[in-house]
């Protein structure tokens, strides 16, 4: 029989004739053989029968309360398979002292027995040992106490792989973050994590609120510049530009490798183009709603959820054009004529506009957004000539990313300010319960009378 971890339990001197058994020198010579990788071993020399030890002693010389005979445990984990016959000739032993222990995580298991330390062999009146009688070729501590962290994580031992494989399903690591961990791993599992992702992402719940800029500009002035400026400034606790936006892919598969980036750049995208992309007005209205519910989009092979908080928009094409164009008529993919609807549900669907130039930019903001239901969803407040140039930005500061990020902050920091008071202000959250209940208190009344009272009434003056 071959197997890779042993257990072995020997009396240092027989107890009857008190024959030589094992020592600690034997111990050390076993355990230098090149095929054991870990070992443990401790000697117990204080542990005593029990009452239960006693009943089953048929010779009679088994007393509970007295010390049992100094005897000795021994763990090994071998790198490769290692013959049973083989171990107990190493260590000067009958093959019948030489256990091998099955099940995930049995090393630990064994190793843990060194110091009685689990409840249940204290119940049975085992000694409790210290570390320190413990000799071994690695920190058994840190591997026991790491070992406890995962079981109460993952609810039972698990390999690396495995537990990497429940971290991105279950506990959001990304893609991304699974790559830093362990590449080998990685590079083993990549299908199985990109469905685990997949399946994390689509339970995920939508944002409250979901904020939509449209960046304008000529060809070359550096609008996708400032769309990732915009995207790293409104978050900045990430570092790295993976963890903040996902840019749209070619068309037919736009979200093909979305990760659940909080932000999504749409680049060079028409009016136009988003209604044949999303299949439609009726979608293109769902991914840039204000208060988004949670919607299922086409990827190659399958759907994905879309959790991002913010889209940024970037197109030649005029703003107001733009915006007009999602209310217009066109024509669908398979040729029928859709038509007009109400410009409004685009205009509220827009708070943000950045009109890039050369060496500036306008800021304009929605005023139903500023001012609340009663404005003109059509009107904008505007903040004109906003300093820079980002292009100009980036060919300066070169390789130095951490500069040129440093001033594209300051750049657009007006923007950021008025994203957070914007977004302060289409949260409900701010408001107490007993605040919402008195602003809804005359939910459900009529406005005007029933028909019953109606009826009351008109009696009344007959």
């Amino acid at each position: 029989m071959k197997a890779r971890i042993f257990n072995i339990m020997q009396y240092e001197k027989h107890p009857e004739t008190g024959e030589k058994l094992i020592d600690e020198d034997v111990i050390k010579i076993a355990l230098a053989h090149k095929s054991i990788k870990q070992w443990a071993y401790i000697d117990h020399d204080a542990d005593v029968y029990s009452l239960r030890d006693e009943a089953d002693d048929e010779t009679g010389r088994r007393k509970a309360g007295e010390t049992k005979p100094k005897h000795w445990h021994i763990v090994c984990r071998c790198q490769g398979a290692v013959e049973v016959s083989t171990i107990a000739r190493w260590f000067k032993i009958p093959e019948n002292f030489v256990d091998v222990p099955k099940g995930h995580g049995a090393f630990l298991d064994c190793v843990e027995y060194l110091t009685h330390e689990r409840e249940e062999q204290q119940a049975l009146g085992k000694r409790l040992y210290e570390d320190e009688r413990v000799r071994a070729n690695f920190d058994f501590r840190e591997e026991l106490e790491e070992r406890a962290e995962k079981r109460l994580k993952y609810g039972r031992d698990t390999d690396p792989k495995t537990a990497m494989w429940y971290d991105v399903m279950f506990n959001g690591l990304t893609l991304k973050q699974a790559l830093e961990r362990d590449r080998w791993a990685y590079m083993e599992m990549l299908e199985k994590l990109k469905k685990a992702r997949l399946d994390y992402i689509s339970r995920m719940n939508p944002p409250a609120t979901r904020i939509n800029y449209y960046v304008e500009g000529k060809g070359g002035v550096g609008k996708g510049l400032i769309s990732r400026a915009i995207a790293r400034s409104l978050y900045p606790q990430y570092d790295d530009d993976y963890d903040i936006f996902f840019e749209v892919g070619a068309k037919g598969a736009p979200f093909e490798g979305y990760d659940g980036q909080p932000v999504i750049i749409w680049n060079d995208r028409r009016a136009y183009d988003l209604l044949q992309e999303l299949n439609g007005r009726g979608n293109v209205f769902n991914v840039f709603d204000s208060h988004p519910t949670k919607q299922r989009q086409n990827i190659k092979y399958g759907s994905i959820n879309l959790c991002n908080e913010v889209n940024i928009v970037n197109s030649v094409q005029p703003y107001a054009e733009f915006l007009d164009g999602l209310a217009g008529e066109y024509e669908d993919k398979n040729g029928n004529k859709r038509g007009v609807e109400d410009k409004g549900q685009s205009y509220r669907r827009f708070p943000f506009m950045v009109i890039v130039h050369e060496e500036d930019f306008d800021f304009m903001i929605n005023k139903g957004f500023i001012v609340g239901e009663k404005a003109d969803y059509s009107e904008y407040l505007k903040h004109r000539n906003i300093c820079a140039n980002f292009r100009r930005i980036h060919e300066v500061c070169g390789q130095n990313e951490k500069l040129a990020k440093q001033i594209e902050t300051k750049a657009v920091k007006k923007i950021t300010d008025t994203h957070n008071e914007v977004l302060d202000n289409m949260r409900s959250e701010k408001m107490s319960e007993a605040e919402i209940l008195e602003q809804f208190k005359d939910v459900g009344t009529p406005r005007e009378p029933t028909f019953g009272e109606w009826l009351d009434e008109n009696s009344k003056k007959e």
